[in-house]
């Protein structure tokens, strides 16, 4: 009896703990307060990330999508392919020190996109600087946990929360991964914050996920 009722407890703390992501919230208090939901956040973020909880990386993070960026996402998806392009491997010593003092001015700007994050640590560790990548580093992990903690997919109310089309993509291609592929469905709901719900179903499988903020 004990055993069921621990069982159904952690059932219902792993439910909750999915319960968490309010967007429209988030929005509410990025636009109302963008200075102490969101860049006090983000300066916090560049210089210790590990001291911030959770309900902060998911008020900055999140947040991102509804204030202004002086370098944005789409920013860096149209340099990848020239600037960043070297940073995106193992590079030298001297092609780092030649764009390590512009990438870190984006960098700064911006330090809430992985593909950019990993550019960072390319080019730090090319300059020994150990430390700065390994800040990089924490950066990108607690981002990726923090989309990992935003849902389990499974409803509605606990879809997995991202910021660029691209990763609710990546969502799909984990579901295609994840079994037998049948019938393929999906489905598209405009929600009241601006968000957008992606329904994949594949066989009686299926994966909620939300756009944050649509595609602003």
């Amino acid at each position: 009896m004990k055993k069921i009722i621990l069982i159904a407890f952690l059932n219902f703390l792993f439910t909750f703990s999915y319960g968490q992501i309010n967007t429209e919230l988030i929005k509410k208090n990025v636009t109302e307060n963008p200075e102490e939901n969101f860049y006090k956040l983000l300066e916090i973020f560049k210089s210790n990330p590990s001291e911030m909880t959770q309900e902060q990386l998911n008020q900055l993070y999140y947040g991102s999508k509804f204030v202004k960026i002086d370098y944005t996402i789409g920013n860096y998806n149209s340099e990848s392919g020239t600037f960043w392009k070297p940073a995106q491997k193992k590079l030298s010593k001297n092609k780092a020190e030649i764009i390590v003092k512009e990438a870190e001015s984006k960098y700064l700007q911006n330090p809430l996109n992985k593909s950019l994050l990993d550019d960072m640590i390319n080019i730090y560790k090319a300059l020994d600087e150990n430390q700065k990548a390994d800040l990089c580093s924490k950066q990108k992990d607690l981002i990726i946990q923090t989309v990992k903690k935003s849902g389990d997919g499974k409803s509605e109310e606990t879809a997995i929360c991202v910021l660029t089309p691209g990763e609710v993509l990546q969502q799909l291609d984990k579901l295609i991964q994840s079994g037998p592929k049948a019938q393929f469905k999906q489905n598209i709901k405009q929600l009241s914050d601006g968000s957008i719900l992606t329904i994949y179903k594949i066989g009686n499988r299926e994966v909620f996920v939300k756009l944050v903020g649509g595609f602003l």
